[in-house]
């Protein structure tokens, strides 16, 4: 999110971010200093809507219109928005800013903020892939993110799909060792810490579900669940410190874990870029050697955890002359342009 606070005549300052991710919180605020102000009044266009607002004795919302009449501490106003995710992949909202001073004299500021979201774009070229011996993939699917904004995607195989995905034994083997680890490592940080036991639980619970499956409740409560997390860490640098000595500590225990994870971080790598974070890249098809038929569904998310509709792809015929095993990242080429 860009930050940029612009200054206008009479020691007041607004903030409003210059852009920001349909679907996050959005912050404002209303700084001055050697001024009188009698009153302020905020308007504000969907998709923005009110949701908290600070530093104030007496206020009246109507509407889109946010009107305060005393502040507890003078010198300041504070808002939160949330933005609501629209068709649209960018759209700009104006905030009008009107402060009303003691000396008669009235202020007058509007302030725009852009408001982005990632989409995903999938082109089938053909309804046949082919992997040849030497295990380069013929025909691949193409897929871009056309909006802005990391897309965080899971591919699966629909139920009638006629195979399906597989996670490498090996990854499971070390995740699970790695998950057990790193918990026992965390029990042992919250008796040292016991302010840490508040989301001890639930990390337990996170660690078990596949976050492409939350629904919209549970997407919230993990938003939550992050935040009461990031600030438990914040409020003391020796909590923060032993909390990554523990991640460390069952990382070592499961060497083993290494190469995985430096494979992962070059597939990041390779798609970050383009605003595609895939989570699993090396699920595998099993492939028999013989024509076979897959069908495969994109479950999809954003930073904020956002709803997206799942998109499933026509059913496309494998061809490969040997048994082998494939790392589904493999039958996609990513952010392409359409020309290329």
């Amino acid at each position: 999110m860009s930050t940029k606070s612009v200054s206008v005549p009479g020691e007041i300052s607004i903030y409003l971010p210059n852009e920001g991710l349909q679907g996050e919180d959005i912050p404002s605020h209303i700084l001055w200093e050697n001024v009188n102000v009698e009153s302020v009044q905020i308007s504000f266009l969907s998709p923005l809507k009110f949701k908290e607002i600070f530093n104030v004795e007496s206020w009246e919302i109507y509407d889109n219109d946010i009107i305060v009449k005393k502040v507890e501490l003078d010198g300041y106003v504070g808002l939160l928005f949330e933005s609501n995710k629209v068709s649209d992949l960018e759209v700009v909202i104006p905030v009008k800013y009107l402060i009303n001073l003691s000396d008669g004299n009235v202020i007058r500021k509007t302030k725009e903020i852009r408001l982005f979201r990632p989409q995903l774009k999938t082109e089938i070229r053909t309804k046949e892939i082919i992997i040849t011996k030497t295990g380069y993939v013929k025909g691949r699917l193409r897929i871009k993110n056309i909006g802005r904004g990391t897309i965080v995607m899971h591919i699966s195989t629909t139920e009638d799909s006629p195979i399906k995905l597989e996670t490498p034994p090996e990854h499971r083997e070390f995740a699970e060792k790695f998950v057990s680890d790193l918990l026992e490592e965390m029990t042992n940080l919250a008796e040292e810490f016991p302010q840490f036991r508040l989301v001890l639980d639930e990390m337990t619970k996170w660690e078990t579900k596949n976050l492409l499956e939350l629904s919209a409740k549970e997407r919230d409560e993990f938003a939550e669940y992050i935040t009461r997390m990031a600030n438990i860490l914040g409020s003391d640098k020796n909590l923060l410190q032993k909390f990554i000595e523990a991640y460390a500590r069952a990382l070592a225990r499961n060497t083993e874990l290494i190469e995985a994870v430096k494979k992962v971080i070059e597939i990041y790598e390779s798609m970050v870029s383009k605003d595609i974070l895939l989570i699993n890249p090396f699920d595998e098809i099993v492939l028999t050697g013989k024509k076979d038929e897959i069908t495969l569904q994109i479950s999809q998310t954003d930073k904020v955890f956002d709803i997206y509709e799942d998109i499933t792809l026509p059913k496309i015929q494998l061809v490969s002359s040997r048994e082998c095993r494939l790392p589904i990242y493999r039958l996609f080429e990513w952010g392409k342009k359409e020309n290329e």
